[in-house]
């Protein structure tokens, strides 16, 4: 094929839409605060990052309640009634740690146990040291909460105690 000035036009608007999509973020700090709010006191951003196929946060909580918002069970039958009811549902369990949670819930309902494991995978080129760190310690942290927000694909870890709560999100 030879190229002409023609050819250029449409291969100019190809890229720049290319960039254009290539440039767009995952989430938005402000937008990740703002629906983090609905449910927990959230206080500073510690860390933040995103890209286009991730999105870590990590916040300081002003104090260790969650919010009516964010239905709240202490049972895997009810995380999932509720997430099937609303999309999103917190789980604490006494004496068992976030990683336990998933993997009790990947046990009894694979498809979301999985996708909560593979949103605090893919999330991590996003998270920075901090992040990675506060990611690990909740992770295994006894009576941390652990949340899941379907509709964002969103992982969220909360721990009263420590005052950390850590969303970490892949692709959808």
């Amino acid at each position: 094929m030879i190229w002409s000035a023609r050819h250029l036009p449409p291969l100019g608007s190809l890229l720049a839409l290319i960039a254009l999509v290539a440039g767009c973020a995952r989430d938005a700090e402000a937008a990740q605060r703002a629906r983090l709010m609905a449910w927990f006191a959230v206080g500073e951003t510690v860390e933040f990052a995103a890209r286009s196929d991730c999105a870590a946060g990590l916040y300081r909580l002003v104090n260790g309640r969650i919010k009516a918002a964010m239905p709240v069970v202490d049972d895997l039958g009810g995380m999932r009634r509720t997430l099937a009811e609303s999309g999103q549902g917190a789980l604490i369990r006494a004496g068992q740690s976030p990683d336990q949670m998933m993997v009790d819930m990947a046990n009894s309902e694979r498809p979301i146990g999985m996708a909560m494991r593979r949103a605090g995978l893919e999330a991590r080129p996003c998270m920075g040291e901090a992040t990675q760190g506060a990611f690990r310690q909740l992770l295994e942290t006894p009576d941390a909460a652990l949340a899941w927000d379907a509709r964002q694909g969103a992982l969220i870890l909360m721990d009263p105690q420590s005052g950390l709560l850590m969303i970490a999100m892949g692709s959808l």
